[in-house]
């Protein structure tokens, strides 16, 4: 029985979203959110309710595969494309806050344009990077981690996370889980055997800094 609370990255066996790196390229940055935290920029195309943007509404053939392939096990939720410029940087960070730290903190995502393995996640022992492989995939988003885009395009990431949370309590997600680890167990990583890298209760958003006592009240290291 694999403990899917430890699950750092795995492929999906799902379907890969049509590839609309072209029509990504035609937004300009002064049309997409500043991100200051992670260093990088977001085309929006949901909101916290689901709400497909204006902007994502050209793309019909990527709605349907969300309609088809996506909210079938997952709850409708924000979704943006993280774009990081070529030769920059996605700061170390921690995608969530201190009081959800201890939670289940599974992340979807799919790169459609850029270099796979320049995600990187961060541990006392040194940095492992994800696998090369043109799927979505699910990450752990409370472990510490960056990215650098060493090409000479936009990387663009599409993510689904807050404020759905999966639960492994949900039996369609579960079964996805399952199903997607007898396909790519070769290319699982797991946090089992790691440990939090020094200096990691720094990487929490500067808004979360109030919260940082709870955190330890409940016993984290």
């Amino acid at each position: 029985m694999i403990d899917f609370s430890k699950l750092i990255y795995l492929p999906l066996d799902i379907p890969n979203p049509p590839n609309v790196s072209d029509f990504f390229d035609s937004i300009s940055y002064d049309e997409m959110i500043v991100d200051n935290y992670r260093t990088c920029f977001h085309i929006p195309v949901a909101d916290e309710n689901g709400n497909y943007s204006d902007v994502i509404k050209h793309c019909e053939d990527l709605l349907d595969w969300f309609e088809n392939h996506i909210f079938t096990w997952a709850d409708r939720s924000r979704m943006r494309i993280i774009t990081t410029p070529p030769g920059e940087s996605n700061a170390q960070h921690i995608d969530c806050s201190p009081k959800k730290f201890l939670t289940l903190q599974h992340k979807f995502r799919y790169v459609f344009r850029g270099d796979r393995t320049s995600l990187i996640f961060n541990h006392k022992d040194g940095d492992e990077r994800i696998h090369d492989i043109d799927k979505c995939y699910m990450m752990d988003g409370k472990w510490p981690h960056e990215m650098i885009n060493s090409t000479n395009d936009r990387k663009y990431t599409l993510t689904l996370g807050a404020p759905w949370e999966p639960q492994l309590s949900d039996k369609k997600y579960l079964e996805l889980l399952e199903r997607s680890y007898i396909k790519y167990k070769d290319y699982y990583m797991s946090s089992d055997e790691w440990q939090l890298p020094a200096g990691w209760k720094q990487l929490f958003h500067e808004k979360y800094t109030k919260e940082l006592d709870v955190l330890f009240d409940q016993g984290a290291s």
